[in-house]
């Protein structure tokens, strides 16, 4: 998800057409379900013997085509839209060589799913938290809506950030402002690589950039063209069907008309460019507690990734929680991004307080503080210690409490080896309190990165201030970094 659901890739391989023996087969079951359909009335019966038809593809290409057409025809005579619609999305996108059929598809497949009006205020942000179903916290996830200019043309801006454990990640999303179409996207992972995609009414045209030492996979499709490098693809897909991006779907199922037994599927490009129609089931109203409150809530099902979500009741359909494999994430606060004013993180347990530009975040976990910038260019963290638990070499040297704090750095501790520049050791004051900063080069894989270190110590509280910087984003970084440094207010 990235946007945390992360629906999973879907690789549709082409079929062949196989013996002589094997499509007469195929071809009497195609005549065996039309009898059960048209003639015997059977509409479950002539829907099962057609999946036979279709799962055997390989006998027939052509026949399994038209066996996916009679399923969707027999759901429509059995009043299931939803489902009937779902039938044809399939065929359109599993057999578009089949243009006869496409083409009488399509008629029974409406432009895009039926979108309610926008529930969210612009400017809105929700955070959540992340855990394991045993307890353990594993990151925290916002998410922001907000509307912009595109080419003077009005927008949706759709966003997210990650950070689970050492993976940090960033999505936006620029949807036209009464459609919702997508327009373009960008994805952007430390781990998983980036990826951005360009939208037009006929075609797609995915970039993709992972780190060194993966590969790329070039899929035989008509459809697709492919040049890569060991690094790096540039993929362009034929599509005339409106489809939603991945890194929205989240504010797309908050658009539905959602309703005990509700159903439908929404076609969405993952990640990589491969098309998804997901399975979309409301299974009823609970009640579910989290750290922003109590919300009665539409359980959503999506299935093909197994994924259950919980979307308010109310007009503002807030994701209030989710559940993916082992994972669970809460919704822990309701905000807005309002630029040029002042984010404001307090801790008054320990007595600090800090303050960042509006399109930062804080998220607070087992007494570190992660700060969440707007591209999340950076690992970065406040860490408070009781000056009391320092070594005493380290509570009589603010020098070798601070040289202590950067060999003690996540890099460090992963095995890459640090060097301090020597001229960087700066003495300062942060809430009229003594400092100590210094900054620390290494090499991840083939990156330069650069370590920033300041440490803060009180009489009885002491703060590491941390960050690990791709080297070429340092400067930029540095300059929105430092402000929310000397924002500390300790009591």
């Amino acid at each position: 998800m990235y946007r945390t659901m992360l629906l999973v890739a879907v690789v549709i391989a082409g079929v062949t057409i196989g013996s002589a023996t094997r499509a007469d087969s195929a071809s009497e079951l195609l005549e065996k379900g039309i009898y059960t359909e048209e003639t015997a009335g059977d509409l479950d019966k002539a829907i099962a013997i057609y999946e036979k038809v279709v799962a055997e593809g390989k006998a027939g290409h052509a026949l399994a085509a038209q066996a996916q057409y009679h399923i969707g025809q027999c759901l429509l005579k059995q009043g299931k839209k939803a489902e009937a619609t779902a039938a044809f999305q399939k065929l359109m996108s599993d057999f578009p060589d089949q243009k006869d059929l496409v083409a009488k598809a399509r008629a029974f497949v409406p432009e895009g799913t039926p979108l309610g009006p926008v529930p969210w205020v612009d400017g809105e942000a929700l955070q959540l938290r992340m855990r394991f179903s045993t307890g353990v916290e594993l990151g925290g996830l916002v998410y922001t809506a907000c509307s912009a200019k595109l080419d003077g043309r009005r927008i949706w801006r759709v966003a997210s950030r990650t950070i689970i454990g050492a993976m940090l990640g960033m999505s936006r999303v620029d949807a036209d402002w009464n459609t919702f179409r997508p327009i373009d996207s960008v994805f952007n992972n430390n781990i998983m690589g980036d990826y951005t995609i360009k939208y037009s009414p006929t075609q797609m045209i995915v970039t993709t950039e992972r780190p060194a030492g993966t590969s790329t996979k070039t899929n035989d499709d008509s459809s697709t063209t492919t040049t890569s490098t060991n690094e790096s693809s540039i993929k362009t897909i034929d599509e005339s069907q409106l489809v939603y991006d991945n890194e929205q779907a989240m504010d797309v199922f908050r658009r539905l008309p959602l309703a005990p037994g509700y159903k439908t599927t929404v076609p969405i490009i993952g990640i990589g460019g491969q098309k998804v129609l997901l399975p979309v089931d409301v299974q009823g109203k609970e009640m579910v507690q989290v750290p922003a409150g109590k919300f009665e809530c539409f359980k959503v099902y999506l299935g093909l990734v197994n994924q259950t979500f919980w979307y308010a009741t109310d007009p503002h359909r807030y994701l209030v929680k989710f559940e993916a494999n082992v994972a669970v994430a809460e919704l822990t606060s309701i905000d807005q991004v309002k630029p040029g004013e002042l984010r404001r993180y307090e801790d008054k347990k320990r007595g600090f307080s800090l303050a960042s530009p509006s399109d930062w975040f804080f998220y607070a976990a087992s007494g570190t503080v992660v700060f969440l910038d707007p591209q999340m260019v950076a690992a970065s963290d406040l860490h408070a210690v009781k000056v009391a638990d320092l070594k005493p070499a380290e509570q009589k040297s603010l020098r070798a409490w601070a040289e202590a704090g950067v060999a003690g750095t996540v890099p460090a501790k992963k095995g890459f080896k640090l060097k301090v520049r020597p001229d960087s050791w700066k003495e300062r004051k942060v809430a009229g309190l003594p400092a100590m900063s210094c900054i620390a080069d290494y090499t991840d894989g083939k990156r330069k990165m650069i370590d920033y270190c300041t440490c803060v110590r009180g009489k009885t509280i002491g703060l590491k201030f941390s960050a690990s910087v791709p080297q070429d984003q340092f400067d930029a970084y540095r300059k929105q970094f430092d402000p929310i440094v000397d924002s500390l207010k300790v009591k």
